[in-house]
């Protein structure tokens, strides 16, 4: 009698690393993007930051079939609070690598690589997007943001809020006891401890596809509104940086 095959364990291609990937109405996106990355690396950790479609339902079933799929639920607080959350999660679970993104599916799993094989010369890189795809106003604003940021804190950071970078366990542990809660942009304010600290950011090219689904949600007089914003915490962070 032929014995019934017995599929094997999945094992996670990369155990040591956890990727961290807050979501907001990503509903239309979210299964390609979180098959695509845990079939790539390995272990996801998914921050639902209230999302009003049905971001949440898709999220609960793949979790159900997938066992490197953790979902976190709040109530919509803002994608920096949801990066907080990601990643206090994640070194709660004690990984020794915290890799993030977003869950726009503009990011390729596949230059996950890029970062990862550099990871020996420094213990944060981030990624750059070489031919970015996002609306001119977005990237003239970047581009502001970027000067705005060497004016305040002497570093130069070719793309400071890039969501694609791999950070040490233990130097992300450090450097969030230093983050505002508040704080729209952390990803920015972690670029920028890193630099002052003498690290290699590396910024290495990674892909960036055009947004195909979803609707961006700052946008228009908004986005003035969280330039602002984040120009008014960056001053409160320098100053907290020097008391």
């Amino acid at each position: 009698m032929t014995q019934p095959s017995i599929a094997p364990l999945s094992i996670p291609a990369y155990p040591d690393v956890v990727v961290v990937m807050p979501a907001y109405n990503e509903a239309e996106c979210i299964e390609p993007v979180v098959r695509e990355w845990i079939e790539t690396v390995g272990n996801l950790i998914v921050v639902n930051d209230g999302s009003k479609d049905h971001t949440g339902a898709v999220l609960d079933k793949l979790a159900e079939e997938l066992p490197a799929l953790r979902v976190i639920h709040q109530k919509n607080a803002g994608h920096g609070a949801a990066l907080l959350h990601g990643y206090r999660v994640a070194l709660d679970a004690d990984y020794r690598w915290i890799f993030q993104t977003d869950s726009d599916g503009q990011f390729l799993a596949k230059d996950f690589t890029v970062l990862w094989t550099q990871r020996d010369g420094s213990p944060f890189l981030l990624g750059r997007r070489a031919a970015r795809n996002d609306h001119p106003l977005r990237v003239w604003l970047s581009g502001v943001h970027a000067n705005v940021v060497r004016a305040l804190f002497g570093v130069r950071l070719a793309d400071s809020n890039v969501p694609y970078r791999l950070m040490r366990a233990d130097l992300l542990r450090r450097y969030l006891d230093k983050i505002p809660q508040e704080a729209f942009a952390p990803n920015v304010m972690l670029s920028i401890l890193a630099a002052r600290d003498g690290h290699s950011l590396g910024f290495h090219a990674v892909s960036h596809r055009e947004r195909t689904t979803g609707v961006v949600s700052i946008r228009g007089w908004k986005t003035a509104k969280v330039g602002w914003l984040v120009f008014r915490q960056m001053l409160g962070f320098r100053k907290g940086l020097r008391s």
